[in-house]
């Protein structure tokens, strides 16, 4: 009961408006000059993607931004650091050719990083400023080089701790009105609350033109009928099929599936499917302030969608075993796709307790399966193996997150990356 009113109350609108009222219309009030801050951490390659695009918009938002330096992710927060690292400049790098920003080639060298921060502190706070120091720093064009200075990593500490402080745990965000946007694909909301408080003329073309294929197919809305890919006679058997690593917690799986059901269908390849368990039950951190934000994303990010999205009903442990443990056998009867996307409605849109073994039986009836069938074949099939597989072949991928796509010999996590699968199969197909 407690997490359906936390839920409902991050979801209100009378939420927001309240956000609103205390960090922008005291301040517009008071007559003070409206403010965004920028938190940017030096060697975060998604901070030196969004530091390139503000400096390509600032002049169309009637605000000023506050630029604070930060070390990084908090502590306990980034799950495989050295995966996450070469995932990181992979992923900035589909950002950069989709904007046509700066591609990161090289790394910066440590001299150049500490000299980059040293740099900062002699110059304005404006966003070119910063951005001269990430092309710098990222290019390692620097003739001289800096010493670390205490100053230097006392001001860093400060602005992480403010950061911490308003409710945020990762650079390469925006601050605005109460609410964050995390690195470039966010400036898109950015810039919607921008337009309703009147502090941009006109939406940025650049988010109008940049939509992906797929998005113009509108994600499937729980049909009483879907078409798996696995058993349609319209996928030919030499087309790779697209893989999608997810996981039922996991509210960026739930958009990412709906969104790969819709590519699948578009391009007529087979979807399959590969559960995972919930980073908590691998042993996984996953602080709070970490899942408020991701909770609060993936519900603006329906929206956009047109995906439906109205609660929360944690699946986690029971939940998520009971409907693993059924998986395979939907899977078996050629209803994987239909399985799974009901497993997700009942945790994200009819908040039905999937902890409660009669729940699992009514989506079996809805989908004409026999369940006592499907707890004869778990017996003989370890839904633990096939999860700890799915698991080992997520990490030979070089990821741990979910949700993760292959198609052939690419790879992709999150549910940001659809487009760039869409545009993997296009060019396949046309070579």
């Amino acid at each position: 009961m407690l997490l359906r009113l936390k839920i409902k109350w991050l979801q209100s609108l009378y939420r927001t408006k309240i956000l609103i009222f205390r960090y922008f219309l005291i301040g517009r009030f008071l007559g003070r000059k409206s403010k965004a801050e920028v938190y940017l951490s030096l060697n975060d390659p998604h901070s030196f993607m969004l530091v390139q695009m503000l400096s390509r918009l600032e002049t169309n938002y009637h605000l000023k931004f506050k630029v604070l330096f930060i070390w990084g992710t908090l502590p306990g927060i980034t799950i495989c650091p050295k995966l996450y690292r070469q995932w990181a400049i992979k992923d900035a790098n589909l950002t950069a050719a989709q904007f046509n920003l700066i591609e990161i080639k090289d790394e910066p060298t440590s001299a150049s990083l500490t000299t980059g921060q040293q740099a900062w502190q002699l110059q304005v706070n404006n966003i070119a400023n910063a951005e001269q120091i990430f092309i710098n720093t990222w290019g390692n064009k620097f003739e001289e080089h800096f010493q670390t200075s205490t100053p230097t990593i006392n001001h860093q500490v400060k602005n992480q701790l403010r950061l911490k402080a308003k409710g945020h745990y990762a650079p390469a965000s925006i601050f605005f009105a109460g609410t964050w946007y995390v690195g470039v694909e966010r400036l898109y909301h950015f810039e919607r609350v921008l337009k309703e408080l009147l502090l941009i003329d006109e939406l940025s073309e650049v988010f109008m033109t940049t939509q992906p294929l797929s998005y113009a197919v509108k994600p499937p809305s729980f049909p009483d009928k879907i078409v798996d890919m696995h058993a349609s006679k319209a996928v030919t058997e030499s087309v790779a099929p697209i893989v999608i690593y997810l996981s039922l917690r996991s509210p960026y799986s739930y958009l990412g599936f709906v969104k790969a059901i819709a590519l699948a269908e578009q391009c007529q390849v087979e979807l399959v499917i590969k559960p995972i368990l919930p980073l908590l039950m691998r042993g996984a951190p996953m602080p709070v302030v970490k899942q408020k934000y991701i909770y609060l994303d993936a519900f603006r990010e329906a929206k956009k969608l047109g995906i439906e999205f109205t609660g929360f009903t944690d699946p986690l442990g029971v939940g998520v075993i009971n409907a693993y443990r059924l998986f395979a056998w939907a899977q078996q009867q050629g209803k994987a796709v239909e399985y799974m996307l009901a497993c997700f409605k009942a945790i994200y849109v009819k908040g039905i307790d999937l902890a409660n073994h009669e729940n699992l039986e009514d989506i079996f009836k809805e989908l004409s399966l026999n369940i006592e069938d499907a707890y004869a074949f778990q017996a003989q099939h370890d839904w633990q193996q096939w999860a700890d597989l799915n698991q080992i072949d997520l990490t030979n991928l070089n990821l741990w997150g979910v949700p993760s796509f292959s198609y052939g010999n690419v790879s992709y996590w999150g549910q940001d990356r659809i487009p760039a699968l869409e545009k993997e199969i296009n060019y396949l197909r046309d070579n």
